[in-house]
């Protein structure tokens, strides 16, 4: 057996149970407060937001985007709405423009800027006390602001994420991506925060502390994934990110393999290009938890990465040697074959591959539960899942070779 082969299973199965067990124990032992949310006190008077929205090329879903923008239960004149159009060449200004009030602001840029910029741009003209940032294909139930707004009167509160839903899952593909939003950016997050190490500021919708943003100057224009990146400086700056499990943004998402890759290509590529721009904090006590939360998410990543390459170059390798002992026997597969079970055979590769299956499946199950999904209507989606997974190390692999080779990536 290869020696760098069994080191990378044991250290993929070390890191994966330890994250499974952590994260079951979170769930279990914190339970009856995930859906737990502050309220303002009624002393306080609710403070002014503003919601900014950055739109490309978006004529189909920005007006259903402002509609339920406009239907927020919070007093009119406490909230403004600011839409910025990133030069869009299709309808996007004409729909937008027809919206225009008082508390819903349209600015028309002829170019191009990105979407960090856009936001920018957005930031610098809002009067709000807090400051939402939220995408065009997107839309937000009335009570976003009085569920984010309260987290704030903690005055460590720098940024407040939300449940990240799938407005319309047409084909599997988007059932399985469902799936995944309500585990890795709703539930995830919630138990992230309780150790503060929330990794991102869901770009779908996440509100922060205009003071903060004032502080850390905005979002990183260079940044593919700002959202990501600008969870980082918000740590740095020593304020906490708190996750609202009470509501809930729901989102477009791909609706095949080749946009989902597309996506996947911007967030890993951006993510690893992150790291590195703040590897600073890595494994370092000025950010708390987060410095070795971090690290150790992209230990886990990478060396899952290299078991996942190593296992297909071992597969083909001993596929290979197997077809050229058959050749000798005229390719009679059976003439030696027979088949002996015995427990105590099982080999501790075995071991490993079925408690990890195992663990994914109760991860998979105790977090929709938690979510309050029942795992009943969704028996196909586990395979899915799965398959999504080995999916994914296709789109890291070709995430780290775009990185490390100093490609551009595009939206």
């Amino acid at each position: 057996m290869n020696i760098g082969y069994v080191v990378l299973v044991h250290v993929v199965w070390f890191l994966s149970t330890y994250f499974v067990i952590v994260f079951l124990l979170a769930i279990f032992s914190n339970k009856k407060i995930l859906y737990e949310s502050p309220k303002l006190k009624e002393s306080n008077k609710l403070p002014k937001a503003s919601i900014i929205v950055s739109a490309y090329n978006e004529e189909g879903t920005i007006a259903n985007c402002i509609e339920s923008l406009k239907k927020i239960d919070y007093p009119k004149e406490l909230y403004e709405v600011i839409i910025i159009n990133d030069g869009s060449k299709d309808k996007t200004a004409n729909i937008v423009s027809k919206y225009q009030s008082k508390n819903i602001i349209f600015i028309d840029n002829e170019k191009n800027n990105g979407k960090a910029a856009c936001l920018n741009q957005g930031i610098g003209k809002a009067k709000g006390e807090y400051i939402a940032c939220m995408d065009a294909d997107s839309i937000v139930p009335e009570d976003i602001l009085k569920k984010t707004v309260p987290y704030f009167e903690d005055n460590k509160i720098g940024s407040v994420t939300v449940s990240v839903e799938v407005m319309q899952a047409n084909n599997f593909l988007q059932r399985i991506i469902r799936l995944e939003y309500l585990l890795g950016l709703s539930l995830f997050l919630k138990i992230f925060s309780l150790f503060n190490c929330i990794h991102v500021t869901p770009g779908p919708f996440s509100i922060y502390r205009k003071k903060l943003l004032d502080n850390i100057g905005y979002f990183d224009t260079n940044n593919i994934t700002e959202d990501l990146e600008i969870a980082y400086r918000i740590h740095k700056s020593g304020y906490k990110i708190a996750n609202c499990m009470t509501t809930s943004v729901k989102t477009i998402t791909p609706n095949n393999f080749k946009g989902l890759y597309r996506q996947r290509r911007r967030w890993y590529s951006g993510a690893l290009l992150t790291l590195w721009q703040h590897k600073d904090i890595l494994m370092k006590n000025k950010v708390g938890l987060f410095g070795y939360f971090i690290p150790y998410n992209y230990m886990l990543i990478a060396s899952g990465l290299g078991l996942f390459i190593f296992s297909i170059y071992l597969t083909m390798s001993n596929t290979f040697k197997i077809l050229s002992y058959y050749a000798l026997t005229n390719y009679n597969f059976f003439s030696n074959w027979t088949f002996n079970f015995d427990v105590l055979g099982i080999s501790l590769f075995v071991f490993f591959g079925i408690s990890g299956i195992l663990g994914m499946v109760l991860l998979v199950t105790s977090g929709l539960n938690a979510s309050r999904n029942s795992p009943k209507k969704k028996p196909s989606l586990y395979l899915g899942y799965f398959m999504l997974f080995l999916l994914y190390q296709a789109f890291w692999l070709a995430s780290f070779f775009i990185v490390l080779t100093k490609r551009k990536v595009r939206w």
